[in-house]
């Protein structure tokens, strides 16, 4: 139970990050280098891949996801009202200065200890 929790979390942390439009580009990038260089070679392979005059279809998706989500975006904060951080947040004051009893010098005892040491002594360890 705690494992999928923990599973469920990561994956919405993901997805608020935007993470996923980027695991999402790295594996059309990825069977891009693949496509081209088995058509063309390694060299051009990448080439094409990172010259953006050929978009693979997961690629157009890709951008495609990602501007309707800029779009919602502003769309969504409008929709529910003007958020003002002022009417939040509040200064708070803290205070830590406490007074302390002075602390008094007197004479410390030690206890002595009252079991031998163990027998045989311990040995070192030499290499």
């Amino acid at each position: 139970m705690r494992r999928a929790v923990k599973w469920v979390a990561a994956v919405l942390l993901v997805l608020s990050l935007g993470l996923h439009w980027a695991v999402l580009q790295t594996v059309a990038w990825t069977g891009m280098i693949v496509a081209y260089s088995a058509q063309v070679g390694v060299r051009e392979g990448i080439s094409r891949t990172f010259d953006g005059q050929h978009p693979c279809p997961l690629c157009k998706a890709i951008e495609k996801g990602r501007a309707e989500e800029r779009e919602q975006s502003p769309k969504a904060l409008k929709s529910g009202g003007k958020l003002d951080p002022a009417l939040v947040w509040s200064p708070l004051e803290l205070n830590f200065w406490q007074p302390s009893e002075p602390v008094t010098s007197g004479p410390v005892h030690f206890s002595r200890r009252a079991d031998p040491p163990p027998k045989p002594r311990p040995r070192f360890f030499t290499a």
